[in-house]
């Protein structure tokens, strides 16, 4: 026989249920809210009333609508329709929030019907995505900004060579779209032939070097020629262990093609000035030779005319031999030499003028197996910086000694020194460290070609300067 369940019990379960409910909902930490047919928000919990910035009190009572963003409100109508009229069981939607400072809160929303006494009331649950939203945004302008400027992002796993890569990088490489799957090795094919040991050399040094940056010829998967820049710094675990390579794509083309018209011009030029420079050289020659017959204003003349001519002889070259490093046209004739001779030869002049006082100490038997007429250029390009930025310190020592298997050549001078912050920038291509000093003539070459035919040479360049204490321009070369 079956027992009767009494009303009394049943009422008493209830409401214990119905408590139960309502401590669950005052204090779960998801957004909820509980609305009716109309869309009238009957009663909010903390988490919601936190999110919207609001009280409980302000927001039940009002109209899910008056809170929606307006591009948003048909989606609320969408909801009443599926729920109340189709009588669908549950409906998700996202949606645009004004919080109560008026600031926007972006939401998934879930809500479920539930019958109480009669009536049908939606169970609305909000997960705020204003986070996953902004960095949408931020990701949507990131990959904007990446293709404007022909650059994309890559990522590499240290444990599977696996690459992430951003909007555009497999463009860039000629595809019309995404690859499925993209290693350290899909690179390889797309390299030019030449450039290739290049590259895998810079990524196998960079558990050593910690970051790579160089410039490859593409083939890419259309056919078409490009050159890029390619950047990546490796990145730790939380345990300090490496664990990815994070860098840059840059298609520099463009940049490129500028550089290579440039300096086609600039070669063209310079060819076509030396033949006019020689002659004239010549006949300021003939005429020193004939000083003797000459008034002393005509002697001066032609002396001024000698260095003058010879300032344009060494800015023709600097145009020549930077349109040749460019184009690695700069080509090394070496021979094994005295190292200290050459260098007494590069400060004649210096002596034989009088304008300064060059003491050559150090190592007098070391030998060199060098290009002995580039290092003669870089020795005078020391000199002549040294001249130029400390014009009245007559006093300039060149050091020359032995550091392990290379031989080490420092020019010091007593100037005003070099701003750290300068330091750095000396060797780039066009840089003066005086150039908004009018009294500091030339193209800013000098110290470039002679940090080119150093690395040619498979050596270092460098220079230690302090303000106020002078400046120490040094190289190494290979015994």
């Amino acid at each position: 026989m079956q027992q009767k369940t009494d009303p009394k019990d049943f009422e008493k379960r209830f409401r214990e249920c119905d408590d139960k409910f309502n401590t669950i909902f005052k204090r779960t930490s998801a957004a909820s809210k509980i609305i009716a047919r109309d869309l009238t928000i009957l009663k909010v919990n903390d988490a919601l009333a936190e999110l919207m910035g609001y009280s409980a009190s302000e927001i039940e009572g009002t109209k899910i609508l008056e809170h929606a963003c307006e591009d948003y409100r048909k989606h609320w109508h969408e909801l009443q329709m599926e729920l109340w009229s189709n009588e669908v069981p549950f409906f998700k939607l996202q949606a645009c929030l004004y919080k109560k400072d008026k600031s926007l809160v972006w939401v998934n929303v879930t809500t479920i019907l539930f019958e109480d006494r009669g009536e049908t009331y939606g169970f609305t649950v909000l997960d705020d995505i204003t986070g996953l939203k902004d960095f949408e945004e931020s990701q949507k302008r990131l990959n904007m900004a990446l293709k404007y400027s022909k650059m994309a992002v890559w990522q590499m796993s240290l444990k599977n060579n696996a690459v992430h890569r951003s909007e555009g990088h497999d463009e860039l490489f000629g595809y019309d779209k995404l690859q499925p799957k993209w290693t350290i090795e899909s690179y390889l094919p797309l390299i030019w032939e030449e450039d290739r040991p290049k590259f895998l050399s810079a990524i196998r040094s960079l558990p050593d070097h910690k970051s790579v940056d160089l410039q490859l010829r593409l083939i890419t998967k259309d056919g078409s020629l490009k050159w890029v820049n390619f950047q990546g710094t490796i990145e730790d675990d939380p345990s300090g262990n490496a664990d990815k390579i994070l860098g840059t794509i840059a298609d520099i083309t463009r940049d490129k093609l500028t550089e290579r018209h440039k300096d086609d011009f600039i070669s063209i030029a310079s060819h076509e000035l030396k033949t006019p420079i020689t002659s004239l050289k010549t006949s300021l020659q003939l005429l020193a030779r004939m000083q003797e017959d000459l008034p002393d204003r005509l002697k001066a003349l032609v002396a001024q005319s000698n260095r003058s001519v010879d300032k344009i002889v060494v800015l023709v070259d600097d145009l020549l031999n930077a349109s040749k490093t460019h184009q690695d046209q700069l080509n090394l004739k070496k021979t094994t030499f005295n190292l200290y001779r050459v260098i007494e030869e590069s400060s004649g002049h210096l002596r034989l003028e009088g304008s300064h006082d060059v003491d050559i100490s150090g190592r007098s038997d070391l030998m060199v197996t060098a290009d002995a007429e580039r290092i003669e250029r870089v020795i005078i390009n020391f000199l002549s910086n040294a001249i130029k930025y400390a014009p009245n310190a007559r006093k300039v020592n060149i050091n020359i000694e032995k550091t392990g298997a290379a031989a080490k050549v420092s020019v010091t001078d007593y100037g005003p020194g070099i701003p750290e912050a300068k330091l750095s920038l000396l060797f780039n291509r066009h840089y003066q460290a005086g150039k908004l000093d009018t009294r500091y003539t030339g193209l800013g070459l000098g110290l470039f070609i002679s940090s080119e035919i150093i690395k040619r040479h498979g050596g270092t360049i460098g220079v230690d300067s302090k303000v106020g204490s002078g400046s120490t321009f040094w190289f190494t070369i290979p015994l």
